[in-house]
């Protein structure tokens, strides 16, 4: 069995490479050529946290795995990461374990990536400034993706935490223009494409606010009593969300305003296999808003981590061990 820690992951997944296999991985997906079920979600009610279980198997592409993730939101306040994450990769003709790896910047890479391919069907293509509310773990990630996609000249970022958005700005400094804003909505006014990356369960920003031609990318809120965005910008907005199952499972952002007669299923444009697949068309106009909802796909972590597989074994990279 192979172990790849983070810092073999970072090096083994250039974003260019994740958009591709993504791509390939909706596509095997929206033709029938795999089984993935919605994550299981086991509650720790008095920790307010919860463990994820996130299976798939893609048959056409020989790829199985399974990823596990612990999503505990006070973790902030004792110093640690909100999630810990590990990802178990199978032959699917034998069942043998082939790797074991570190499941958070996995999550980070993938996540990232599907924005960015969102990003590059929904997100006008002279788009340059990045907001980005939320500046944790996963915040990075979405902007190197985005950054792959468009030429992303500034960022305007806000977090409710100051100290985190400091070191945030810091890190983004050597790449691109950065601009702490005082207030989200400071960030919104500012932006072409924005994403929000936070675990609030209410929304972080006006729609009213949102310039014409903006796309958002909203990949924080994952439950059904969570989101980020207002109804004033579900209903302005042309939605894509990354598959119908999850998120109309858990997507709070879209649950919410339907349970409230609000929105209708008939209402979201799409899922990301139907852009990829080019069964439906992306953006239409300069000013149209755009929106794409992401819950997490467990077909994303088995197409990338069977890519890191692959270059780590033809690079001679990670450790071997028996179990």
């Amino acid at each position: 069995m192979l172990i790849l820690n983070r810092k073999d992951l970072e090096e083994l997944l250039p974003m260019e490479e994740v958009l591709d296999v993504l791509a390939v991985g909706f596509r095997e997906v929206k033709e029938g050529k795999g089984v993935v079920p919605v994550r299981f979600h086991l509650n720790v009610e008095e920790h307010q946290g919860q463990f994820l279980f996130m299976p798939a198997l893609l048959s056409g592409l020989k790829q199985s795995g399974t990823k596990i993730v612990s999503v505990f939101p006070q973790n902030v306040s004792k110093g640690r990461p909100t999630i810990y994450a590990t990802y178990l990769l199978n032959d699917p003709e034998t069942g043998e374990l082939l790797a074991l790896m570190e499941g958070a910047t996995l999550t980070g890479i993938r996540t990232g990536g599907a924005s960015g391919l969102a990003t590059s069907y929904l997100a006008k293509k002279e788009s340059n400034v990045l907001g980005i509310i939320g500046t944790g773990f996963q915040a990075f990630y979405q902007f190197k993706a985005i950054r792959t996609v468009r030429s992303i000249k500034e960022v305007w970022a806000y977090d409710l935490d100051p100290q985190r958005l400091k070191e945030f700005c810091e890190r983004l400094s050597p790449f691109v223009k950065v601009r702490r804003a005082a207030h989200p909505d400071e960030t919104v006014r500012h932006c072409d494409i924005l994403v929000t990356c936070t675990t609030s369960r209410t929304p972080v920003f006006s729609g009213k606010d949102l310039r014409p031609g903006t796309h958002i990318n909203a990949i924080g809120a994952f439950r059904p009593d969570m989101r980020e965005a207002d109804d004033e910008t579900i209903l302005r907005a042309k939605i894509v969300v990354d598959t119908f199952e999850g998120c109309l499972s858990e997507a709070g952002d879209l649950l919410i305003p339907m349970s409230e007669g609000k929105l209708k299923k008939e209402m979201i444009h799409g899922d990301l296999g139907d852009l990829v697949t080019g069964r439906k068309a992306g953006r239409s106009s300069e000013g149209e808003v755009t929106f794409f909802k992401s819950v997490g796909f467990a077909m994303e972590d088995v197409v990338t981590a069977h890519h890191a597989y692959e270059r780590a074994i033809q690079q001679g990279k990670g450790q071997r061990v028996e179990i």
